[in-house]
């Protein structure tokens, strides 16, 4: 007779549960570990970027020394290599040729790379050509300038040109445009100033004494002004003598103008 079967026993595997507060605790500390090193990492670069400009300084200047240095030892090594040449007799180099240049003419033919002058500017021909330039045949070298024109004392009565160049009360102005107005004034420009009064000079000779007058026969009386006539278009004034004849004018155009800059705005 057999004996019943027992139930196989069944057997159960418990999982470990993981220690969560340790975990966060192990999280933290890596993140502070984290953020330490951040922080020395950009307190060494604080500390650092001092140095580092130091650095480049020092080296940017030893490289100009070293850099003139190298010139004047390769102006030496020239110098020393001419001189072997001449005591091994050799010939010394040809001297530099420079193209003539000559003034355009319109009954010549240009040739490719000869250059000419022509209205104070000098071109040179790119092809051969005998058009005047310029033109696309020429390209141009230097173009002509533009000078200084003197004109004097300055009168407002004239009309200036750009570049005219005129003297106010010791001083030069030039004008940058045509027809540029009262001087001074925005369109002119300073170009020398009115320098300061100088010292004394040495006392002259003495001159020789005036004639005495006639016995009985009283000298004429010194010229004196007894008025002023205005000449209001022209901004001047001319002073009436005594003896009835208007004396020299002055012109009062310049004070006037200048009270203006200096009033304005």
């Amino acid at each position: 007779m057999s004996m019943p079967r027992q139930p196989a026993a069944e057997l159960t595997i418990t999982q470990p549960q993981p220690d969560i507060a340790a975990a966060a605790a192990a999280a933290n500390a890596n993140a502070n570990a984290n953020a330490n090193a951040n922080e020395w990492e950009q307190w060494l670069q604080r500390q650092l970027a001092p140095l580092h400009t130091a650095l480049g300084q020092l080296l940017a200047e030893e490289r100009c020394k070293f850099e003139r240095k190298a010139s004047a030892l390769e102006l030496k090594l020239a110098q020393l290599t001419g001189a072997v040449d001449i005591l091994r007799g050799a010939a010394p180099p040809p001297p530099a040729k420079f193209p003539s240049i000559k003034a355009w003419s319109a009954d010549l033919i240009y040739h490719k790379d000869e250059i000419v002058t022509h209205n104070g500017s000098t071109y040179q021909a790119i092809k051969d050509t005998a058009h005047a330039p310029p033109s696309p045949e020429w390209t141009c070298l230097a173009e002509a300038g533009a000078g200084f024109t003197m004109c004097g004392a300055y009168d407002y009565k004239k009309k200036y040109q750009r570049f005219d160049v005129v003297v106010v009360n010791g001083s030069s102005f030039a004008s940058f445009k045509d027809n540029p107005g009262p001087c001074p004034g925005d369109d002119w420009r300073l170009l020398s100033g009115r320098g300061s009064r100088g010292g004394k000079g040495e006392v002259g000779e003495r001159g020789p004494r005036g004639e005495k007058g006639e016995p009985g026969k009283p000298g004429a009386d010194a010229l004196t002004i007894v008025s002023w006539m205005l000449d209001r278009a022209r901004y001047r004034a001319i002073p009436m003598m005594s003896n009835g004849k208007p004396g020299a004018e002055l012109d009062l155009r310049g004070l006037f103008e200048q009270f203006q800059l200096e009033t304005r705005g």
